[in-house]
């Protein structure tokens, strides 16, 4: 009975150790996000997203000439960042579309990859 006295206050402290540190690795540390922050933030971005694409396409709407385009925007607003990509009919129009798009957010980058076809 002697020898039994001494091992179990050790393995019963030994035991509320070990579980209090299986506990504490379970607890949120402060200053880092959890997965479904990061599941929040991507929803977020995704709204501001529409939110850039839709400021752009209403800019794009103010002219005639980029209106009858057939111009797709997708925006990145985490990035800050804008592609447009289609076809216009002349280099002008092209160029407008680039400085419209600037306009839309200021310092939104926007990445051209418009194609320029003439009519026939």
């Amino acid at each position: 009975m002697g020898k039994y006295t001494l091992w179990f206050p050790l393995l019963f402290g030994l035991t509320i150790i070990l579980m209090g540190c299986e506990e504490r690795g379970r607890q949120p540390v402060i200053g880092t996000a959890g997965p479904s922050i990061h599941k929040l933030e991507r929803l977020n971005a995704s709204m501001r997203d529409s939110d850039l694409e839709n400021a752009v396409h209403a800019k794009l709407e103010t002219d005639p000439q980029l209106k009858s385009a057939y111009l797709s925007v997708n925006a990145d607003a985490v990035r800050n960042e804008v592609t447009l990509s289609g076809i216009v009919r002349t280099h002008a129009a092209r160029k407008k579309a680039i400085g419209l798009a600037k306009s839309a957010k200021p310092g939104v980058a926007v990445n051209d990859k418009i194609d320029v076809k003439p009519a026939a």
